[in-house]
């Protein structure tokens, strides 16, 4: 099997310690950042990370799932344990404040990865970017993200409902388990949509900028 790479392009080794993304709950912005030590590769570029802590609260405590296979270009090596708070997965300390995207932050073109799809103008929601990073959408162009996901026979769809929320569906092709995601538009009518696929920049903007 060829040697895996995560995101940065840096080799993942057998239980090497590695961070990743992880979206839970309805709200698009409700993300914990995981950490883990790599325990097992795929075939399909996917690797089996055993959780160590995440920083995810849980009212009721426990563990939650021990267990995640992802992808690897969604993964961070770090050559140490992250600084999350130790102790169980159930015990990690709050989640950060998501950060909002600053008032002049530009739109920049994108394409789902490994596709000609899009282009996408999109307007990050964090300073550092990221293959699953969140980007918010005009409802224009989040259509056109749904109508070109829908050309793929993934095992994820999504549809828009009657109070104009976007709600994304998978199942077990797609994901360890089923599961949905509802992203409701801002004020803007924005919708926030990321940690679904992995991202990549279009590459052909020919220097113009951006239009919603």
């Amino acid at each position: 099997m060829a040697l895996m790479l995560d995101w940065r392009g840096t080799p993942i080794t057998h239980r090497a310690h590695v961070l990743f993304p992880r979206k839970w709950g309805r709200s698009a912005h409700s993300t914990e950042m995981v950490e883990g030590v790599v325990q097992s590769f795929h075939p399909t570029g996917r690797i089996t990370v055993d959780v160590l802590r995440t920083s995810r609260p849980r009212e009721t405590g426990g563990t939650g799932r021990t267990r995640y296979a992802v992808p690897a270009h969604s993964v961070t090596v770090v050559p140490t344990p992250a600084g999350l708070r130790t102790g169980d997965p159930g015990d990690a300390g709050p989640s950060p404040t998501p950060q909002a995207p600053a008032p002049a932050a530009s739109l920049e073109l994108l394409t789902v990865d490994g596709t000609q799809y899009g282009p996408y103008p999109g307007q990050p929601t964090a300073a550092t970017r990221s293959p699953y990073g969140t980007y918010l959408f005009t409802g224009e162009t989040a259509q056109r993200i749904v109508t070109d996901l829908h050309r793929d026979n993934c095992g994820l769809t999504a549809a828009f409902e009657c109070d104009g929320a976007l709600t994304f569906t998978w199942d077990a092709t797609y994901r360890d388990e089923p599961g949905t995601e509802r992203v409701t538009p801002d004020a803007q009518g924005r919708y926030a949509i990321g940690g679904l696929w992995p991202w990549d920049f279009w590459p052909e903007t020919g220097g113009a900028t951006p239009q919603p």
